[in-house]
C-alpha cells in the first residue's frame, strides 16, 4: 500500500514535469520558429502526437512485459526524458542554420513551414513518446488486480492531471517569468527526477 502511495505522488510529479516541459519547450521552440499561431501549434501538434503515439505503444509493451518490470521500464522511460530535455538546446542548435536557411528576408513560403514542422516533430516527437508511453507502462505496473483496472487507471490518470495543471500554472506564470526558459526546464527537470 505504500509503494502505491509513493508512486501515485510520484506519477502526480511527473504529470508536472510534463506541463513544465511542454509549456518552456513551447517558448523555447517559438523564439526559434516565430510567434506565430501556426509555430504554437507545430509544437503542440509534435507534443500531443507524440503523447499519443507512445501510449500506443506503451499499451502493447505493457501487455507483453511482467507487472515487476513495468516498473523499471517507466523508471527508464522518465530517465530518457530527462535526458532529452537536458540536450534540447543542443538540438535547438543544430536545427537554427536550417531554420535561418529556409527563411530568408521574410519571404518564407511553403519550405519555411514545412521545415518548421519537421522540425518540431524531430525534436518534440521522441521524448512526448516516452512520456506517453508512461501511462499504460504505471497501470500495468499500479493494478495489481483485475478488478481493480477502473479505479486504478483512473487514481493514476487523476494524479497525473492534477499534477499537470499545477506544472503548467506554475510553469507559466511563476517559473517562465521569474527564472526564464532554461531554468525553467531545469526545474522540470528536477521534478522529473523525483517521478
Amino acid at each position: 500500500m505504500l509503494a502505491q502511495l509513493l508512486f501515485l505522488a510520484a506519477y502526480a510529479c511527473s504529470g508536472v514535469a510534463g506541463l513544465v516541459y511542454e509549456v518552456s519547450w513551447t517558448r523555447l521552440l517559438t523564439l526559434y520558429m516565430g510567434h506565430s499561431t501556426a509555430a504554437a501549434s507545430a509544437v503542440v501538434a509534435a507534443f500531443m502526437g507524440g503523447l499519443a503515439a507512445g501510449a500506443a505503444v506503451g499499451g502493447r509493451i505493457a501487455a507483453r512485459t511482467p507487472r515487476a518490470r513495468c516498473l523499471h521500464l517507466y523508471i527508464a522511460l522518465e530517465a530518457f526524458v530527462v535526458v532529452v530535455a537536458l540536450l534540447l538546446p543542443l538540438e535547438l542548435a543544430a536545427f537554427t542554420p536550417l531554420l535561418r536557411a529556409t527563411y530568408h528576408n521574410g519571404a518564407a513560403g511553403l519550405l519555411f513551414p514545412a521545415v518548421r514542422l519537421f522540425s518540431c516533430f524531430a525534436m518534440m516527437f521522441v521524448p512526448a513518446a516516452a512520456l506517453g508511453a508512461t501511462f499504460p507502462i504505471a497501470v500495468r505496473w499500479f493494478v495489481t488486480r483485475d478488478d481493480r483496472i477502473g479505479s486504478g487507471s483512473g487514481a493514476l490518470y487523476a494524479v497525473n492531471t492534477a499534477g499537470a495543471a499545477v506544472g503548467a500554472l506554475v510553469a507559466g506564470f511563476v517559473l517562465i517569468p521569474d527564472i526564464g526558459v532554461a531554468w525553467t526546464t531545469r526545474a522540470g527537470n528536477a521534478v522529473s527526477r523525483t517521478s
